[in-house]
């Protein structure tokens, strides 16, 4: 907790579900929340109950000015938008840090502003946010990249969150969110797509994500303690009988089940059969097929 005479002044842009997340638990910490902007002056309202701190604006004002960081927790597309709108606030930008939490984007998408002489960067926690979070958990992997002042700035704030600052080199910002997109969107899917799966043997929803969850948990427990060695099904033993069984199931579904299973076998039988044989060869001949 930062003592009343550290504490450093926090303003943000983009009042959304991450911006109202992390001032809320940033204000917790101990930080000030200065301006809050949001689409409107109703939204900026909302966002500073939720947070229980800051000025509510519905456009960026000179008030932004009086923050040593400003968080810019628009949607991708606005980043930009909302750094030409912080560099043309009249007022100095010298020793300010302006941070943005994309997670596609680098901390080039704040250019406009970095040329007033703000240090720029980008801090995006590797975390679901599907509405506002109340208490933030602690150990959030949060991905940074910018200016050596702003990674430092970004380091703090992820350390006074207890999360985890993870540095991202200059250029991999995109290649870095589609990994965190591809585990967690696709996760969803891919256990959506069992469950819907299984209702069409006749088991009701609810009994099915029952019982597939405890099989994602325990498969994500051993990965954590395995890694790739936690792999296991048909295509490690190498049973090709058994996924073309599959193959002609999931014909009687729409053809994206039947894509999705095939594209994910080929990516298993590539990373993790380390036999390269006659098996190997027929499982990858088997999955080719659908395409």
């Amino acid at each position: 907790m930062l003592s009343r005479t550290m504490a450093k002044t926090i303003a943000i842009v983009g009042a959304g579900r991450v911006g109202q997340s992390l001032a809320r638990a940033l204000r917790r910490r101990g930080y000030r929340i200065g301006a809050v902007v949001a689409r409107s002056t109703r939204s900026a309202h909302r966002a500073v109950k939720f947070i229980e701190a800051g000025k509510p604006l519905a456009r960026v004002e000179p008030a932004l000015l009086a923050a040593n960081v400003v968080l810019v927790a628009t949607p991708d597309g606005q980043v930009a938008e909302a750094a030409g709108a912080l560099a043309r606030l009249k007022g100095s930008w010298k020793g300010k840090v302006v941070l943005h939490t994309s997670g596609a984007l680098s901390a080039s998408a704040l250019a406009r502003v970095k040329r007033c002489g703000a240090a720029v960067g980008s801090l995006h926690p590797i975390w679901p946010f599907p509405k506002p979070i109340k208490i933030l958990p602690e150990g959030i992997v949060f991905g940074i990249d910018g200016d050596l002042r702003a990674r430092r700035q970004a380091r703090t704030l992820v350390r006074a969150l207890g999360g985890g600052p993870m540095e991202i080199r200059a250029g991999e910002k995109a290649l870095y969110h589609a990994a965190a997109v591809l585990v967690a969107g696709h996760l969803m899917t891919l256990i959506d797509l069992g469950t819907r799966m299984l209702r069409r043997t006749g088991v009701a929803e609810r009994e099915a994500r029952q019982a597939l969850l405890p099989l994602v948990q325990q498969t994500v427990a051993g990965y954590a303690r395995l890694g790739t060695r936690a792999w296991t099904g048909p295509l490690e033993r190498g049973d090709a009988d058994t996924v073309r069984r599959h193959l002609k199931a999931l014909r009687r579904l729409p053809p994206v089940y039947r894509r999705v299973y095939a594209a994910l076998a080929e990516a298993g039988v590539e990373l993790y059969r380390r036999d390269r044989g006659q098996t190997t060869r027929a499982l990858q001949r088997l999955l080719k097929k659908v395409r």
